[in-house]
Parts: structure tokens; C-alpha cells; sequence
């Protein structure tokens, strides 16, 4: 599952018709000004708009965003503060192609329905429309940020964040995460780390680098050496965790389907499904009345042959084709034989007795394919009890691990704010330290030597100046 929305506030827009005849028809070409073909729009659905028509659902969005100040007015709530005209929001859920030929419009709509209680927008108005011109299955959802019932902003704070997480819960739901990057991304969200594409680095490090970097004190630096074990050990703690729930949720993944493969029989290549089996079973019941009939018949033809060889034979085998004639005519809708002809021709009386023959061939034939369909009716219905029994007991396994983790989780929650607390009054102590230090040596006294030879130099007094004199010599 990827949920896709553009950044950079490209996810947002001011004109429900610009996104509709987008979204509901086809691609434009190069130049062309409009197209109004909908060849790749596979079906589309609407939320809290009482229309299925495209054209009056984005007029109904757009009379609903510009009475947002009387929807206000209405809810009792105040129509100051900053006024936008972005209340066009869109974004797009694609599935894996892998997952194309099991996924229902069901199973999609109640994707983008979640998605979109995800957001918080469960209450506003909303298109899905979904596509079906690329090899992965995706749906567009188009959301009117102005709520009907009053007249606020969808808060689009987070909402990739928030499309991510939801998007990884799902895919867990399902039993099958395409994702990796993402479930790692959010395993260092929930150990405490903070990060973002420009910079990836946990905030709270790069604060206590700063803080405690440039420390040489021996005591400080074993203080911060103690802190980031502390943090190792609970991130190794919190990775374990991860480990045993992702483990956790491939084995009730591979629980499931060894489950379900194991209701339809799968074994191996080239073994019989059960339903194979079930008509296996029937032909084996029918076997000894299929080799009774046939060899019934076999001997009914020698005896008639036998009889062709005398004339009242012949005669006997004319009144028994005529008897057989009438019996035979409304069930296999061939043509009435005269007497006349029984009795004068050989050809005649054989078909008679074929006839018979196919005839009871057919029954045989349809009471054996009559209980193939009754014994594989009953392999199904005993399948599909069997399925929703083993769907009920994933459904159990699945909410106890559910809350089991997040009860993980939480206690994980737990031990990093411990942590954050702790390391935020060892830093506060590591401060006040580097202050008391600087205001020491701001205001440290002289030290023994420098008072002595101060008293000294004040003892001597001002120090005469020597002026120079010149001496005149006598020839002056």
C-alpha cells in the first residue's frame, strides 16, 4: 500500500471542477485542451454527498466551501482568523500489483475509507475514483477540507506522516508488508528518534552534543558515556521488540495461509483438490453399475442376434422393438417406426434395441454427474464453514497480538521518557556545572606569588626617573 500526496502544499487546490474533469476522465495529450473520455475511471463512489452524478457532486463541494462562514455562524463558532482558499484536498492509494487479481472494490473502498478516518476527515465530503490505467490498482481521493457540519478547516498537520502510519497498519492487517523502508522508519520514530529528510539525526543527540560536547571534565565525560549506554541499551531493547513483533506477525501471516491452503486441499503439484476427490468417489460407486450395464447390454445384443437367426426370433425381436418404440420416442424425440417395418426389416430392430441402449446409458449418466454436483455442493459448503471458522480465529490471534505489541509499545513509550527526563537533568546538572566553573574563574583570587610581588613593587614607592647629564669638558 503506498498513499501518495504532493509536497510543498501541491496536495492542495481551489478548484473542485479543475479536479474533477481531471480525475474523471481520461489523460489529455500534449495541446489538447479537453478531454471528456472516462475509459480509465473503473468506478467511482462518493462520502456525505447525496449524489452519484460527478458534475453535481462538484458543485455540491464547491456551494459547501463558499458557505463556510455561515457553516460557522450556524455551529456557534467564531468566522475570524485566517481565511484560505485551498479546500481542495487530494491524495492517491496504490496497491502492489501482486495484489491485483485478489482485490475487490469492497476491499478498496474500505482502504480509502479508513485512510480517510485516518486524517480526520471521516466527516467531510469526498469523492473516490478509481483508475485502472496502470498495472498497479489505485484509487484517487478527492476531500473537501470545509466540514458540513461546521464550516472548519480539515488540519492537514501530518498528514503524510499520518497516511504512513496507517498505510503500515494496514498492510501488517493484511498479512503481507511490501514496505520494508517504512516499518523501519517508523521502529526509529518509536524508539524516541525524531528525524527528517535534510536532517537524520536525532534531534535529542544532536541537543546533548551540544550541551556536552565540548566538555574535557573526566567526571562529565563518564556521565555522558553512562547516558549513551543507557540509550544503547534501550535501543537494542526497542529493536529487539521490533524483531519479535515483526516475526510474530509473518508467523500468524504463515499460520494463516498454511490454514487456508490446507482447507482447499493444496498438498503438492499434481495431487487432487478436494473436489477432485469427492467426483473421484462417485465414479468409484457408479464403477460397478457402469460394468453392470455394460455387460447386460452385451449379452441383450448376443440374445437378439441369436434370435435374428429364426423367424419367430424375428418375430419376437419386432414386438419387442415396437414395445420399446413407444417407450422410447417422447424420451429420445427419434421418429415413430411402423410395425410394418419392425417386422420386414433387420436395420430397424437393431436401432430399437440401441436405442434402449443409449437410453440407459444416459440415465445412468446423469444420476452419476446428479450426485457428483450433490457430493462437490457439500465439499464447498464444508470449505467456506471450514474458511470462516479459520477467519474468525486469525481475527482473534490477530486483535491479542494487536494488543499484545501495543502494549510493548507502550512500555517502550514508557522507558524513553524515563530516559528523556533523565538525560535532560543530567544535562541541566552538566550546565550548571560549566557555570559554576566560568564564574570561578571569573572571579578566582591572586595566588601567593602574584600578592608578594604586588606588596613588594607598592613597598618601593614611585621610582625616581634618572634624567642624563652631560658633562661639558673643560675645553668648553
Amino acid at each position: 500500500m503506498t498513499p501518495k500526496a504532493s509536497k510543498g502544499g501541491r496536495a492542495t487546490g481551489t478548484s473542485f471542477k479543475g479536479a474533477f474533469l481531471y480525475y474523471t476522465h481520461d489523460k489529455r495529450a500534449e495541446g489538447e485542451g479537453m478531454r471528456l473520455t472516462s475509459e480509465r475511471v473503473e468506478w467511482m463512489e462518493y462520502r456525505n454527498l447525496a449524489t452519484d452524478n460527478p458534475h453535481i457532486a462538484s458543485s455540491i463541494m464547491t456551494a459547501t466551501a463558499r458557505q463556510q462562514d455561515a457553516l460557522k455562524r450556524e455551529a456557534g463558532a467564531s468566522v475570524a482568523g485566517n481565511k484560505s482558499d485551498q479546500v481542495v484536498f487530494h491524495y492517491s492509494l496504490a496497491w502492489h500489483p501482486d495484489e491485483k487479481d485478489g482485490l475487490s472494490k469492497d476491499e478498496m473502498l474500505r482502504a480509502a475509507d479508513q485512510s480517510i478516518k485516518a486524517l480526520g476527515a471521516d466527516g467531510h465530503q469526498a469523492a473516490i475514483i478509481a483508475h485502472n490505467d496502470t498495472d498497479h490498482p489505485h484509487v484517487h481521493i478527492v476531500i473537501n477540507r470545509v466540514n458540513t457540519e461546521n464550516g472548519k478547516m480539515l488540519d492537514l498537520w501530518n498528514y503524510q506522516k499520518k497516511l504512513s502510519k496507517w498505510a503500515m497498519t494496514y498492510e501488517q492487517e493484511r498479512g503481507q508488508v511490501f514496505c520494508d523502508k517504512r516499518v523501519e522508519n517508523w521502529k526509529r520514530r518509536d524508539l524516541g528518534e525524531v528525524f527528517s529528510a535534510e536532517k537524520d539525526t536525532a534531534y535529542h543527540r544532536h541537543d546533548q552534543a551540544q550541551a556536552l560536547g565540548h566538555d574535557n571534565d573526566n567526571d562529565t565525560v563518564k556521565i555522558v558515556s553512562e547516558q549513551k549506554a543507557k540509550d544503547s541499551a534501550l535501543a537494542k531493547d526497542g529493536e529487539a521488540m521490533h524483531l519479535r513483533h515483526s516475526k510474530a506477525w509473518k508467523n500468524l501471516s504463515s499460520w494463516y495461509a498454511k490454514g487456508k491452503a490446507k482447507i482447499a486441499g493444496r498438498k503438492s503439484a499434481g495431487s487432487p483438490t478436494p473436489f477432485q476427490k469427492a467426483a473421484a468417489d462417485v465414479k468409484a460407486q457408479f464403477k460397478p453399475l457402469r460394468s453392470q450395464l455394460g455387460k447386460q447390454q452385451w449379452q441383450e445384443t448376443k440374445d437378439f442376434e441369436h434370435r435374428e437367426k429364426r423367424i419367430l426370433g424375428k418375430l419376437e425381436n419386432a414386438v419387442a422393438a415396437i414395445k420399446l418404440s413407444k417407450s422410447l420416442v417422447s424420451e429420445d424425440g427419434g421418429e415413430k417406426t411402423s410395425l410394418f417395418n419392425f417386422l420386414t426389416s433387420s436395420v430397424a430392430r437393431k436401432d430399437a434395441l440401441d436405442r434402449l441402449h443409449r437410453s440407459q446409458w444416459r440415465n445412468l449418466n446423469a444420476g452419476q454427474s446428479a450426485e457428483i454436483g450433490a457430493a462437490i455442493a457439500k465439499v464447498k459448503k464444508d470449505q467456506q464453514k471450514a474458511y470462516k471458522t479459520h477467519r474468525q480465529r486469525f481475527n482473534a490471534k490477530r486483535n491479542d497480538l494487536k494488543a499484545e505489541q501495543a502494549e510493548d509499545k507502550q512500555t517502550l513509550r514508557q522507558k524513553w521518557q524515563s530516559r528523556k527526563a533523565e538525560r535532560s537533568r543530567v544535562s541541566n546538572v552538566i550546565r550548571r556545572m560549566e557555570t559554576i566553573k566560568k564564574e570561578r574563574k571569573a572571579t578566582q583570587e591572586p595566588s601567593r606569588g602574584s600578592e608578594r610581588s604586588g606588596f613588594n613593587k607598592a613597598a618601593k614607592g614611585k621610582r625616581k626617573r634618572r634624567g642624563r647629564v652631560r658633562k661639558r669638558s673643560v675645553d668648553d
